[in-house]
């Protein structure tokens, strides 16, 4: 990596997120580390938001046309944008989300104290208004050890080294699970580490909770949300056998078991 200054790679997802890609890609260009190059990946979108796009300069826009699932969607187009990436590290960005003024600058900085890092998850703010923001709340206890898969940081949270996100890439290719989006797989990936990834407890990015993100659809204990739970489930006990761990038989695994059962 070059230490004095490495090019960063933003790297945007966008669907139908005509309301608020525009602020999204402003957060990005009024950054104060300016080393940077920012790649829009679109997934099909109907909205216009295209039409805003196009408006700035210096901006890599690759279009998705697959229609599988939104979480198989934005994996690949995670992937599209990290083969055409000229950065050494990538820092994750939805198209509704937005980074503040020095999180490319404080992410470099932490790559730097610590050459040995593949990853590193910012605390984001949750943004519902300007008037109506709170903090991300996560349990310390279950980044390691868990009877459960660990916390999950919003995607735009995460910021990779871009070897290592191909890396994941190829792992996340390999097992489909439909419903499973690559924030969850890539902070259960990172649980296996104790040493090559860091939780920084700066607020960098403003995460907005809206009602047609990719998560939107899952009402708690309908069926989906149950299928997704046994997913979730499958994906973290193959990363455990792939890294020699223990898995935990836990009561939620079993109790999540029979409900699919049931409900299929």
């Amino acid at each position: 990596m070059n230490i004095k200054s490495p090019l960063i790679t933003i790297l945007i997802t966008n669907f139908n997120k005509k309301k608020f890609i525009e602020d999204t890609i402003k957060s990005c260009k009024n950054q104060s580390y300016k080393n940077i190059e920012i790649i829009i990946v679109d997934n099909c979108s109907t909205d216009g938001s295209i039409k805003i796009i196009s408006r700035f300069k210096k901006i890599k826009l690759l279009f998705n046309i697959k229609k599988i699932s939104p979480a198989l969607n934005q994996i690949i187009s995670i992937e599209m944008g990290v083969l055409k990436a000229k950065g050494e590290i990538i820092c994750l960005l939805d198209g509704d989300d937005l980074f503040k003024k020095n999180k490319v600058a404080k992410i470099v900085q932490a790559f730097k104290v610590d050459l040995n890092l593949k990853a590193i998850c910012d605390v984001p703010l949750i943004y519902l208004t300007k008037k109506k923001i709170h903090n991300f709340n996560y349990n310390k206890n279950r980044l390691f050890q868990s009877h459960i898969w660990p916390n999950t940081f919003p995607t735009s949270c995460i910021s990779l080294k871009k070897k290592y996100l191909l890396e994941c890439i190829n792992l996340f290719k390999k097992n489909k699970f439909p419903l499973l989006e690559i924030d969850f797989r890539i902070c259960c990936l990172l649980s296996m580490y104790k040493n090559n990834f860091l939780i920084l407890n700066k607020n960098l990015t403003l995460y907005r909770q809206v009602n047609n993100g990719i998560m939107s659809g899952y009402k708690k204990f309908q069926k989906k949300w149950w299928i997704k739970r046994g997913q979730a489930f499958e994906f973290f006990k193959i990363l455990k056998k792939d890294f020699s761990q223990d898995f935990n038989y836990s009561l939620d695994f079993f109790i999540t078991k029979i409900a699919i059962f049931f409900i299929k």
